[in-house]
């Protein structure tokens, strides 16, 4: 090309250019697209995503490794890493660049596990899921990596943040508990990662849905159990397990959450929710599993700030549920009546 069009294209780094981005759409204002297609609001101080920034500086440094939040974003994890610095470790000493946006070099182990992801660059290497789950629940747990995480009692805002990761990861990648705990040896502690992995559960397909898992968790009898994403047959109201799900063809829902035992179905509503169509479709889906002996209950975000008046719709949903399906030991549920005041 010409030097007068090169002049227009974007220089993240020294001899590395990216074309100009195009006319953003109205629906995305004030978020970014990254290169896998997920669009991120994260405030941040780098103009281009993690990925796009690790492809360019691996491109000056192809013997490195892309290490930390920028290997947890090419395996797939679609939040909180474009607000990071790109993390590579070299085989060999660099000095770490003074320009702003420039990466952070480390020490590269001889036996640290590494995979080649990216589809579009084959050539470039990142440490294997386990160990980048490990790294970025590292500066979690240190407090380095925060973003805004509600207030979930009996848990510190690093749990939470620490479980939202772990479950988000769980979606992206094809990682376990054990690989986990396998990948973090001598990275976190491994009691205290054992008890952030009983938290999670790779059912929470978004990080509010594990925020409303966690403040919900204790509010069912002890002979019941949250699930995740249940099937719901709405023709009688029966649970499809998976091979049912998989083969039968009926009208169905998934709720977020679900107790089976006690029939109480909770949705979490994101921002797709707010049209007035599919508003529409949520009432006549609530109505439908109120016929068919169902308690459900729909939380939004604002729903999810207001502890008190989630809480208060769940027990309702719950208490409503033990009059119509009692358990072992549950006894006769009755609701407190007030004497107004006059």
């Amino acid at each position: 090309m010409s030097r007068r069009t090169a002049d227009t294209w974007d220089t993240p780094v020294r001899s590395v250019l990216l074309p100009p981005a195009g006319p953003t759409p109205a629906w995305m204002t004030g978020h970014r697209l990254g290169p896998d297609g997920w669009t991120s609001c994260e405030p941040g101080p780098y103009r281009w995503d993690i990925l796009t920034r690790l492809r360019c500086h691996w491109l000056l440094a192809p013997d490195c490794v892309g290490a930390g939040w920028c290997a947890a974003a090419a395996h797939g994890l679609p939040y909180w890493a474009d607000n990071g610095p790109v993390v590579l470790l070299s085989p060999r000493l660099r000095r770490n660049p003074t320009t702003p946006g420039g990466p952070v070099f480390r020490r590269l182990r001889d036996d640290l596990p590494t995979v080649n992801v990216d589809p579009r660059f084959p050539g470039l290497r990142v440490v294997d899921a386990p160990t980048a789950a490990a790294q970025c629940l590292a500066t979690i747990l240190t407090g380095k990596k925060t973003w805004w995480a509600p207030v979930v009692p009996g848990l510190t805002d690093v749990e939470v943040r620490a479980t939202q990761f772990i479950d988000a990861f769980y979606q992206c990648t094809l990682v376990t508990a054990d690989d986990i705990l396998a990948g973090a040896r001598f990275i976190v502690d491994r009691r205290r990662l054992k008890k952030l992995l009983a938290l999670c559960d790779d059912g929470a397909q978004s990080p509010m849905e594990t925020v409303m898992r966690l403040i919900v968790r204790d509010e069912i009898p002890a002979h019941c159990s949250w699930t995740s994403q249940v099937t719901i047959s709405l023709e009688d109201g029966e649970v499809l397990d998976k091979d049912e799900a998989r083969h039968v063809r009926c009208k169905r829902t998934t709720p977020d959450l679900a107790c089976q035992e006690l029939r109480v179905a909770l949705y979490y509503d994101g921002r797709h929710h707010t049209g007035e169509e599919q508003r529409e479709t949520d009432f006549r889906l609530y109505q439908k599993l109120k016929t068919l002996g169902w308690e459900a209950v729909r939380i939004n975000k604002d729903l999810i700030r207001d502890r008190d008046e989630l809480l208060g719709h769940v027990r309702h949903a719950v208490a409503t549920a033990l009059r119509l399906h009692p358990g072992p030991g549950d006894g006769p549920v009755t609701t407190p009546v007030t004497t107004p005041v006059t």
